[in-house]
């Protein structure tokens, strides 16, 4: 007899094991298969793990009741990834398999059922479970959704298992190897109409036909387009912008003006060929035999470049040496979102022979791309956020996790709290491939496995082009408010730099870490502030929408128009976010094109990416934004940088702040002054004197970690120890207090001190659950051993009937 063990998509420890019927030959570890599973009979598309002849010793053994694949859609070195994963970050192998799985590889509405081996008439009529069987005698093939129709059921899937256990059903699920990309149409100019003259001659002739002449108009808008370099536009774009419809583009068509072509969302235009691989400076040439030196001793390379020193150059180079060994390449980035540039440089080097996935793709896209992983045919490059690390790679030989120090890289929720950047490193090591963290800030982590020698390290800092840095300015918010030298929330040294920016029609970016209008709304009698009736959190005011809103749960208010404790009608704003900034800019610069990028402009599927080619295009003059406008930017035109608030950066109360409060400005004021004259950026503070704004003026990474490293290795904080946070929530604040006090006194008996808390966190309830938090110091060189007591203990207490119901949530090395 033989068994497997199947991983199930639920919070639940282990895999469970199922009896194989005999006719199942043809099962392999990485398959699908339908099995049973609780009282409720509820069925589930489980993986198996591990085939063996080990029976269990349960009384009843359930059986595997439909095989789902011909072929393992998922690989041993995933399976090895999620088993390291689900160990690490003390979550279930079932946590780990939700998030890695595209939802269509788990069972759907079109799931399909087809007759099974009993004959109808064997298997007794049950109301309406023979119109079912009918159903089946006549179309050979039902969908799940069909059945549950034809049951008369939401949800049909017990009594599907009862009938395929008498063998009148079977599941099918038919996943398609032949990979169908998905299609857009595009527009471009004519080959007849590709000069100056004749597309002159097109405006005059569209003169009585304005909405013809309007599209034309917006598709040079567009494209940005010369006559002799005509670029694409997309159809769905054109028509939009032109607020127009396809009959009039059909008309320009057949007047011999556009032509209309179709490919692969995402690939690169036919016309436009690979470009060559450009010439690397003298810097990035030592740079380049630097990194291949040590990957010759080391599997995992640290490169530290200054911003703008040509690291994607680097990164490219290495990925064709790593093409021409018929290997892959898995390019991670922070946000993918944020990202479109680097991948459009990419597709230009490297064409079609690059994917990209990340988690806002559609479920149909992200399976069939993962069908094609695992088809003959797989891409040569996937690019993606950290989701693409769980993709059926065949032959990884490079990984290049690009601006590794971004927090983005960690997953908060749901479970596993996995951190990209080092899982990177594990599936490297999984397929015995190399591994290239890049930033020009790393992480202390990461600086500290490099200069203990666990990382390669190579340095790169010139800029490209011999540009100088951003010379960096502060200046003093108390000074100027004492002297009057104030405009809203503007130093007149930052407006007159702003000014000078628009009048050498340059570019300008201004960077403040908080969205909506303003944080706080206050009684100016009695002080009472607004706060949301499910969190302990004040309301932030937004204007345009103009309500009061909780960035915890996402509920929103009517704004008051009095006190609700004393009742008093004078209310004041405290405070200021990206909409207000937004508004004040527009009141100062009143000619110039202003956008604002953060979480609430951008929500829209294209939002992002139109706010970014409008800047990129010169449609935008300064641009206002969160942490969004530090990442990946890369714009020839930028020349000043504005930091509205650096105090508000360096005072969070958390022991990484000073090391991401460095990060961010170094990083935001790397996006100015990249092509020729070096950049300006302002920095407004009340203490100017910080050793952090020191650090930033002088673009010291070294000082950086030198000053940090000091104060993590005497309290006792990573890269020197590992941290788990444990967050208990509850609906009863005396039942939370009750099991975070249990769990701590249940730990401290053999982690002692290394158990701080529980402590009642700054934001002390969400969406009406009371929290309480603890913080647990691991010893790296005992963090196996202390983490499975660690393991044990939280089951032996949320196992006692008086703690069960309190929530859990586990996150291995909080960020």
């Amino acid at each position: 007899m033989r068994y497997v063990d199947v991983i199930l998509p639920l919070a639940v420890p282990g895999s469970f094991t199922y009896e194989l019927a005999q006719e199942m030959v043809a099962v392999l570890p990485g398959m699908r298969v339908a099995v049973p599973f609780g009282r409720g009979r509820k069925l589930y598309s489980g993986l198996v793990q591990r085939i063996h002849a080990e029976r269990p010793p349960y009384r009843t053994i359930r059986k595997v009741l439909s095989v789902l694949d011909v072929a393992p859609v998922v690989l041993p070195e995933q399976l090895g990834l999620w088993d390291r994963m689900a160990e690490h970050y003390l979550c279930t192998l079932g946590e780990v398999m939700i998030a890695a799985l595209p939802s269509h590889l788990s069972l759907s509405s079109e799931t399909r059922l087809v007759a099974g081996p009993a004959v109808a008439t064997d298997v007794p009529g049950e109301g309406r479970t023979v119109l079912l069987l009918q159903a089946l005698e006549d179309r050979h093939v039902v969908t799940l959704q069909q059945a549950g129709e034809l049951l008369g059921l939401k949800d049909p899937l017990p009594a599907i298992k009862r009938l395929m256990e008498r063998g009148a059903l079977i599941l099918e699920e038919q996943l398609k190897e032949d990979w169908k990309p998905r299609m857009a149409t595009y527009v471009r100019l004519a080959q007849e109409a590709r000069s100056e003259a004749v597309l002159h001659t097109w405006f005059d002739r569209l003169e009585r036909a304005p909405k013809q002449l309007g599209m034309l108009m917006r598709y040079v808008e567009l494209s940005r387009c010369l006559a002799s370099d005509p670029k694409e536009v997309e159809r769905a774009k054109l028509v939009h912008a032109s607020q127009a419809t396809t009959a009039v583009l059909k008309q320009l068509v057949d007047k011999g003006l556009f032509e209309l072509y179709q490919r692969e969302v995402g690939s690169p235009d036919p016309e436009t060929g690979q470009k060559a691989m450009p010439r690397l400076s003298p810097a990035q040439t030592e740079a380049l035999e630097g990194i291949r030196k040590c990957f010759e001793k080391q599997d995992v390379v640290l490169l530290r470049g200054v911003t703008s020193s040509g690291k994607t150059e680097l990164y490219t180079t290495l990925i064709e040496e790593c093409l021409n060994t018929g290997l892959q390449v898995l390019y991670l980035l922070p946000e993918i979102a944020l990202t479109t540039q680097i991948i459009g440089r990419l597709r230009d080097r490297f064409g079609d022979r690059i994917a990209v996935f990340h988690s806002r793709m559609s479920q149909n896209d992200r399976t069939a791309l993962w069908m094609r992983c695992l088809g003959k045919d797989p891409p040569a490059i996937v690019v993606g956020a950290r989701s693409a690390l769980f993709l059926p790679y065949k032959g990884l030989g490079l990984i290049v996790v690009d601006e590794e120090h971004d927090t983005s890289y960690k997953q908060h929720d749901p479970a596993p709290r996995y951190n990209a950047r080092d899982m990177a490193v594990l599936l490297g090591d999984l397929h015995g491939a190399k591994v290239l963290l890049g930033s020009a800030t790393p992480s202390m982590e990461s600086q500290h496995n490099a200069r203990s020698g666990k990382y390669g390290h190579v340095e790169l800092l010139v800029r490209f082009g011999d540009v100088r840095l951003p010379v960096i300015t502060r200046v003093d918010l108390r000074d100027a408010t004492k002297r009057k030298r104030m405009r809203g929330h503007f130093t007149s040294t930052l407006i007159d730099a702003i000014q000078e920016a628009l009048d050498r029609r340059e570019q300008v970016i201004i960077f403040q870490n908080r969205r909506g209008y303003v944080p706080v709304w206050q009684c100016e009698t009695c002080s009472w502030v607004p706060e949301c009736d499910q969190c302990d959190v004040s309301l932030t005011y937004h204007k345009l929408q103009h309500q009061l809103r909780c960035h915890y749960c996402g509920k929103h208010y009517a704004p008051p128009t009095h006190c609700a404790s004393c009742g008093g009608p004078r209310l004041r704003m405290l405070g200021f976010g990206t909409e207000k900034i937004e508004e004040e800019i527009n009141e100062f610069f009143p000619n110039a094109k202003v956008a604002r990028m953060d979480q609430d402009t951008t929500r829209g599927r294209h939002a992002l990416e139109r706010i970014l080619t409008a800047f990129g295009q010169g449609g935008v003059d300064i641009l206002v934004g969160t942490q969004m406008v530090t990442k990946g930017l890369d714009f020839d035109h930028v020349s000043t940088v504005g930091i509205l608030n650096a105090d508000k950066l360096m005072r969070f109360p958390d022991f990484r702040a000073h090391e991401r409060a460095f990060q961010l400005m170094a990083q935001v004021a790397g996006r100015s002054g990249r092509r020729k004259n070096a950049g300006s950026v302002i920095i407004q503070a009340q203490d100017v004197g910080h050793p952090i704004l020191e650090l930033v003026v002088r673009h010291d990474v070294d000082g950086m970690y030198d000053r940090e490293i000091e104060h993590r290795r005497a309290h006792g904080y990573p890269p020197f120890t590992r941290l788990v946070q444990l967050t208990l929530k509850h609906r009863h604040e005396e039942q939370v207090a009750a099991t975070a006090s249990a769990l701590a006194e249940a730990l401290r008996s053999e982690l002692g001190e290394e158990v701080l808390g529980p402590e009642i966190p700054a934001v002390s309830r969400v969406r009406d659950k009371h929290l309480r938090r603890l913080l647990i110091k691991i010893g790296r060189k005992r963090h196996h051993t202390e983490k499975a007591f660690l393991r044990d203990t939280i089951d032996r207490v949320f196992g006692d009937p008086a703690h069960s119901r309190v929530q859990l949530v586990t996150d291995v090395d909080p960020m």
